[in-house]
């Protein structure tokens, strides 16, 4: 068991780097376990401060406000972790976590995450290099909530999502494309301004929209529609 452990924490982009005596040392850290789509893995405010390593699955992160309107930050799938927020500065969380799928995670104590820290440098440093990563996301993000039009937020998830989808020549296809509840969460806006955008872009020709599936036809389309 605890071999099958360590193999899986290899997929962890944290612990990428770490020898196999490195990761079964932490394997014995951990604990993990299942989660059932739809499951609250941990809600906004919990005090709990334990990190999480995706082993299965996707989960979401968000937030929702008193008046219950949703906002996405982010889907996470196999490699990432979560957590490390409340872990380091101890305190709340500062978002709920979903399992969007069937998930399996496992957890890391905050306490011994700061053990591990201070013992692996090629650790220290791999986490570094990922909260960077996620504090540049966020400025993207918040750039484009305040200073761009729906037009354009559209235009770049879209683009986003492309990156992961399955490319043929130029068309790219997004299968389980998000709902356009869910875009609109993404990006900061309302349902009905997402359909009204992506319809545009469908009578355009540069979009095709299927049943939680959308192709992109020419990729350099998309890439391109800032200058109109």
């Amino acid at each position: 068991m605890e071999t099958r452990q360590t193999s899986r924490l290899r997929l962890i982009s944290l612990f990428e780097d770490l020898s196999e005596p490195d990761l079964a040392r932490i394997a014995r850290s951990c604990v993990s376990r299942s989660y059932e789509r739809g499951t609250q893995v941990y809600g906004e405010h919990d005090e709990a401060t334990d990190v999480f390593f995706i082993l299965e699955g996707t989960v979401r992160i968000n937030s929702t406000s008193s008046e219950g309107r949703e906002i996405i930050f982010n889907d996470l799938g196999v490699g990432h972790m979560f957590g490390e927020f409340a872990a380091i500065d101890g305190l709340p969380r500062s978002a709920t976590v979903m399992a969007l799928t069937d998930c399996v995670l496992a957890s890391m104590p905050a306490a011994r995450f700061f053990e591990l820290l201070k013992e692996n440098g090629t650790v220290s440093t791999r986490l570094i290099q990922l909260l960077v990563t996620k504090i540049r996301a966020a400025s993207e993000r918040v750039f484009e909530v305040s200073a761009l039009a729906i037009r354009e937020r559209v235009r770049r998830e879209l683009l986003r999502m492309a990156a992961d989808g399955t490319k043929t020549g130029r068309s790219v296809v997004i299968s389980n494309a998000p709902t356009h509840y869910d875009l609109a969460a993404r990006i900061g806006s309302h349902r009905e301004a997402v359909t009204r955008e992506l319809n545009r872009l469908a009578e355009e020709k540069v979009v095709e929209i299927g049943r939680r599936q959308l192709r992109i036809v020419d990729i350099r389309l998309l890439q391109n529609a800032e200058d109109d």
